[in-house]
């Protein structure tokens, strides 16, 4: 049997609506974020601004299935990272063996965050908004910590002044959940 990390792949898209939509109406019940000029933020969204990543998982029998998608737009000198979802019956799917593996890796939506970071690092901060005990568990250990504003959080990638953290922060809360 092959190994969890080999059967596990995590790749960046432009627009992944082809692989994840399913997926994200089965965790959320809305359409899917399609990468938009103007998909009703109160600032530009040009589509070269938006990055999706999908996680396939290639089962013992050759079947390739996306399990994950996750997706960050580009905001001023930020990312906004939403739509976390992995699929809700993949752990108990899994064997013994991988889900230990996976477990012991952070499960999918970490390893989507820790692929999503060796690219898009060139950035002050990701945000995100996070309501969910169990997701910001997750979020956490991929090293995202709460701001002063009610399910905003932040994972600093550069090293900044508290005074122009708290704007920052104040900024990205104005524009509300996204």
């Amino acid at each position: 049997m092959t190994s969890f990390a080999s059967a596990l792949h995590v790749a960046r898209f432009d627009d992944a609506a082809f692989f994840a939509a399913q997926l994200f109406y089965e965790s959320f019940a809305v359409a899917f974020p399609v990468p938009a000029d103007n998909c009703g933020f109160p600032f530009p969204t040009p589509t070269r601004n938006w990055h999706q990543y999908v996680a396939f998982y290639k089962w013992p029998d050759e079947t390739i299935e996306p399990v994950g998608f996750c997706n960050w737009i580009r905001y001023d000198n930020v990312y906004l990272e939403g739509g976390m979802c992995v699929r809700r019956n993949f752990y108990r799917r899994l064997s013994k063996e991988h889900w230990a593996e996976c477990r012991a890796a952070g499960g999918v939506a970490q390893l989507m965050m820790e692929r999503a970071a060796l690219q898009l690092n060139d950035c002050v901060a990701w945000f995100g908004y996070c309501g969910d005990r169990k997701a910001s568990i997750v979020d956490a250990r991929a090293g995202y910590v709460p701001t002063r504003h009610k399910f905003l959080i932040v994972k600093w990638f550069a090293d900044l002044a508290d005074g122009e953290r708290r704007t920052l922060e104040d900024k990205l809360a104005a524009i509300g959940p996204f």
